[in-house]
């Protein structure tokens, strides 16, 4: 058992571990780069995915496999609102957001699917976003060992913290130690990949560790007594937005089939407010059956942010959506993974979906 749940949070790293900061070289590698990472393609004759009709619009479609990221592109796979619109949905799985990159600039996807790297690689020049997917809000959390001595983020002065650079939990920890009057240099951060920061954590190896959400189921199974002493839900600037992403010149040359994609997300996103429980069923069978268990699931989303319809087109109304992104650029600027801030109306396209939720 001991050994599956293992192969289990492994496989939970994999779908997160994409949201890794990019470089200036991997911006230019990424450009000259065609499609790498891939590992799997779907079709309409899936088991539990609705078959596209003849003659749809082909999309290619790369994702990374966590819940924030991909529920609406699985439930729509599941409850055929692709299909319904003439969209033939072709699914690629990655498993970071550099190889998600590296397809999408290098043309083999149309539309990338992405976590907290939706405010990196389109800043950098590629890629457009079009639609944000969800918000996570607290998903990014800060455990600490019972006997540590420390209660407070301000507490980690001159002590380790391990966490994986460039990601949602990174960023966090930026933000939480700005905000507790630290500079990153006052505290030793350890960067390691997600699960191996887990495990010394739990081993006593380091006092403190910034992970994400369900990585902190496993540190409440290990019963060690660690304590929860923060969380990215206390800043409001920490947030990331999921967003979906288009090819730069598939953009230019495919709008007409864009709205379509959006069209259908909102019915995607209606039917997933009206039964959230049953529709997150129905993304684990198509899935995640074989990744998570259903009550991982359910523990993730309680941790993200999303909106009805009507709430979203007043956060692209208001030009919500362009700040949240646009927070996160700026992490990734002051963390040195993107060479200088640019104001997201120049990478984000917020026009699509306010006219397709307007007429919906």
């Amino acid at each position: 058992m001991r050994s599956r749940l293992n192969t289990r949070w492994r496989s939970l790293l994999d779908q997160r571990k994409g949201r890794v900061l990019g470089t200036v070289l991997l911006t230019v590698l990424a450009l000259a780069m065609a499609a790498c990472g891939a590992l799997d393609e779907g079709d309409g004759d899936s088991k539990g995915v609705a078959k596209a009709k003849e003659g749809a619009k082909v999309v290619k479609v790369g994702y990374l496999h966590t819940i924030a990221v991909d529920d609406k592109l699985w439930l729509g796979q599941a409850e055929g609102q692709w299909a319904d619109a003439g969209l033939d949905i072709k699914t690629t799985q990655f498993d970071t957001g550099i190889d998600l990159s590296q397809a999408l600039a290098g043309g083999s996807i149309d539309v990338a699917i992405m976590g907290g790297v939706t405010s990196n690689f389109p800043a950098q020049g590629q890629g457009k976003i079009f639609m944000l997917n969800s918000r996570e809000t607290a998903t990014a959390r800060l455990f600490v060992q019972k006997d540590s001595g420390i209660s407070s983020v301000a507490d980690l002065k001159g002590k380790k913290v391990i966490t994986t650079e460039g990601t949602t939990a990174d960023i966090y920890l930026h933000r939480a130690l700005q905000k507790a009057g630290l500079d990153r240099k006052q505290v030793t951060v350890v960067n390691a990949k997600m699960p191996d920061a887990v495990n010394a954590f739990i081993g006593g190896q380091v006092p403190a560790v910034a992970l994400w959400v369900p990585f902190d189921l496993r540190v409440n199974e290990a019963g060690k007594g660690a304590k929860e002493i923060d969380n990215a839900g206390n800043y409001p600037d920490a947030g990331v937005g999921d967003g979906w992403i288009a090819n730069n010149a598939w953009y230019d040359a495919n709008k007409p089939t864009i709205k379509k994609i959006i069209g259908a997300w909102l019915k995607i996103n209606d039917a997933y407010r009206k039964d959230p429980e049953g529709s997150l069923q129905k993304v684990h069978d198509v899935a995640y059956k074989d990744d998570a268990k259903l009550s991982d699931l359910q523990h993730q989303v309680k941790y993200q942010q999303d909106y009805s319809n009507a709430d979203w087109l007043k956060a692209y109304e208001d030009g919500d959506v362009l700040k949240w992104v646009g927070d996160a650029e700026k992490a990734y600027v002051e963390l040195g993974g993107v060479p200088k801030y640019v104001d997201p109306k120049e990478f984000f396209d917020t026009s699509l979906f306010i006219e397709a939720a307007k007429g919906s």
